[in-house]
């Protein structure tokens, strides 16, 4: 097995493969690189093996959803002496616990979490990593703000074809108002509509056939007045 994360202890989890192994273990010291070659003896069975960061200090980032603007995912990462930034992983709830406070008086836990605010407004995130084999080492992030909003954006154009590319008539609001929307063809008739509150369209009709390439024209209503809305849509075909 070869091993070049930084780390300073490793630790060998239940498993099956019981044997001699020649570890290979790259060190940075400084600007130079040092390989390390061990034996490692194995009289029991294995399933991974598992590596204690050496942590500086810990960072977060966030990523707004792309239909819901209230949906937000936080990632941790730690961060080493030379510099090195890694995102934590799964795997890592084993060594370390993962806490986090969203600012609207909700918690939450693990490396990786996706959190839902229930208003617009600007909170204060932050995360505190403790280590489960030494509850006195702990590590608190900085307090990131995390601004929310009633953003709310209809497409007039897409292109259902199945090429990946803006293949549905997505409605992006803040994933918790309930919406209608009704879209007519140029002869009146209902080709679609759904009440909720993510509207994510692929272009067909209710018997699940695409639609005809054209124009079309949508009707969105709300109990909020901000997301009333009425306009056209033009769909196309590349192929």
């Amino acid at each position: 097995m070869q091993i070049n994360i930084p780390c300073s202890n490793i630790f060998f989890r239940k498993g099956n493969y019981p044997g001699i192994f020649i570890l290979l273990l790259f060190v940075m010291t400084g600007s130079l690189l040092n390989a390390r070659i061990y034996d490692v003896s194995i009289d029991h069975e294995i399933d991974y093996v598992s590596i204690d960061h050496e942590i500086d200090y810990v960072s977060i980032d966030h990523e707004t959803d792309d239909l819901s603007t209230y949906l937000v995912t936080f990632s941790s990462y730690y961060h080493s002496g030379t510099g090195h930034r890694s995102r934590f992983s799964a795997d890592d709830t084993l060594r370390y616990s993962f806490e986090w406070d969203f600012g609207d008086g909700r918690t939450g836990s693990g490396p990786v979490v996706m959190h839902r605010y229930e208003t617009a407004g600007t909170y204060y995130t932050g995360l505190t990593v403790t280590d489960l084999s030494d509850p006195l080492r702990v590590i608190t992030s900085e307090i990131i703000p995390v601004t929310v909003d009633d953003s709310f954006e209809v497409p007039n154009v897409f292109t259902p074809d199945g090429d990946g590319v803006n293949d549905s008539f997505i409605v992006r609001s803040n994933g918790v108002t309930p919406l209608t929307i009704t879209i007519f063809d140029r002869g009146g008739s209902i080709v679609y509509r759904h009440t909720s509150p993510v509207i994510n369209w692929d272009g067909r009709n209710p018997g699940g056939t695409r639609v005809r390439p054209g124009v079309y024209y949508y009707v969105i209503t709300s109990p909020e007045p901000l997301y009333n809305k009425n306009g056209f849509v033009h769909i196309f075909y590349n192929r």
